[in-house]
């Protein structure tokens, strides 16, 4: 199961920068195509921060953070991995990994993140924020690791 959730965190990472690279090479910057009628569109913005732009204006110290969350991160996956069950924790962790190496990547070697995806639904500050799916799978994984901590019994 480890292995399986490693491979799925590079899958993760790996298909993000993927994207990332279509879309600087093919779309263009704060541009607006519909994918899903009109509730899912792709669009480019480059984030010099993190997210909702923090700390765009101190980078160094946002590398710093950067390293030092994913590195948190593999800490906590590593944990978790040899362990018996924790299912959940092990595929959020898994998920968080991936998405936030992706954006460590970017962010180490362009100092900003591409960004590519808006949905346009809810409230007019959710429509306006702009993800990857380096994000999603954050937040996806943050989900299921609470879950998984929820639902695991404590001795």
């Amino acid at each position: 199961m480890a292995m399986g959730c490693l491979g799925f965190a590079a899958a993760i990472c790996g298909g993000d920068l993927i994207i990332k690279d279509y879309v600087k090479e093919n779309v263009a910057e704060r541009s607006r195509k519909n994918l899903v009628g009109n509730k899912v569109i792709l669009t480019k913005y480059f984030n010099k921060g993190a997210m909702l732009g923090a700390m765009a204006d101190n980078p160094e110290l946002l590398k710093g953070m950067t390293i030092f969350g994913v590195g948190s991160l593999a800490g906590a996956w590593m944990m978790v991995a040899g362990k018996r069950g924790h299912s959940l924790q092990k595929l959020g962790l898994s998920m968080m990994l991936g998405g936030a190496g992706s954006n460590a990547y970017e962010r180490l070697k362009y100092g900003k993140v591409t960004d590519y995806i808006r949905f346009n639904v809810g409230t007019e500050k959710f429509r306006n924020v702009i993800y990857n799916v380096g994000d999603l799978a954050v937040f996806a994984g943050t989900l299921f690791l609470l879950l998984g901590e929820g639902l695991t019994p404590t001795r």
